[in-house]
């Protein structure tokens, strides 16, 4: 009795060689057309020089430092697309405004829960800089230090695109005039987005790094600033959105 299975052909080992080599081929073809259309799809990139901001219609957030705020930060008013003169707040008034729990974005069928998140410290050539955290599961992060809903101020989220459900996987893809829907105990916040970027980030000099977080810092407007890493495979970039709200509040 033969103990052994039968050996395959030299015909049927030719055509599992074959059917091998169109998956490869497949699998490579693929990831070429994703990252052709990623690179095709994704916001144009910019720098934070304030004439180039201007022509983009919008300006940079600018640090509530007061005086030693870079002047090149500090609002003009009203650009040529409408976005809202920051309204300053009163002297030592620090609004709290109301805790996101929920963000919805009709444009890339997002619904997801919104928690608190804390940042750790980092030190680099004797200067101290904050690295913010994000959920380590399908969620999305309010930096808890920045502004509550519905107040004058900066109001910033930030999630994982790649792991940990990737949450903010299709980010890239909001336009301007694109809707969120952000709440807070039940209450809907209504924006809509006004600017969208990419800024490299990974192995920029601290300078740039430092320049790209001016986006989340402190603002005196309200506003939404969304943001995520970019592209799927490397996360060498920074994905920003930012978003006014449909009827601003008032200080």
């Amino acid at each position: 009795m033969d103990m052994y299975p039968p050996q395959p052909t030299k015909k049927e080992s030719n055509a599992l060689f074959i059917v091998l080599v169109f998956l490869g081929l497949a699998v490579i073809v693929f990831a070429l057309g994703k990252s052709v259309f990623d690179v095709a799809t994704m916001p144009p990139a910019i720098d934070l020089a304030a004439d180039d901001a201007q022509q983009a219609g919008f300006l940079p957030v600018y640090s509530s430092a007061g005086h030693e705020a870079d002047p090149s930060l500090v609002s003009v008013g009203v650009m040529p697309d409408g976005f809202p003169t920051p309204q300053p707040l009163a002297e030592g008034e620090t609004p709290v405004g109301q805790v996101p729990d929920r963000i919805i974005i009709p444009a890339i069928e997002l619904d997801a829960s919104i928690v608190p998140i804390g940042s750790i410290d980092l030190s680099y050539e004797d200067e101290t800089f904050q690295q913010w955290l994000a959920p380590d599961y399908r969620a999305v992060g309010w930096h808890q230090t920045s502004a509550g809903l519905g107040v004058p101020g900066n109001t910033v989220l930030n999630g994982h695109h790649n792991v940990h459900g990737e949450v903010f996987r299709d980010l890239y893809r909001l336009q301007k005039g694109d809707e969120i829907e952000v709440y807070s105990n039940g209450q809907r916040f209504q924006y809509v987005v006004v600017y969208t970027a990419v800024l490299p980030e990974r192995n920029q000099p601290m300078e740039v790094r430092v320049a790209n977080a001016e986006w989340i810092q402190p603002t005196e407007d309200e506003r939404l600033t969304v943001i995520t890493c970019w592209p799927y495979e490397s996360n060498t970039h920074r994905v920003l959105i930012v978003a006014v709200p449909v009827s601003p509040a008032t200080s």
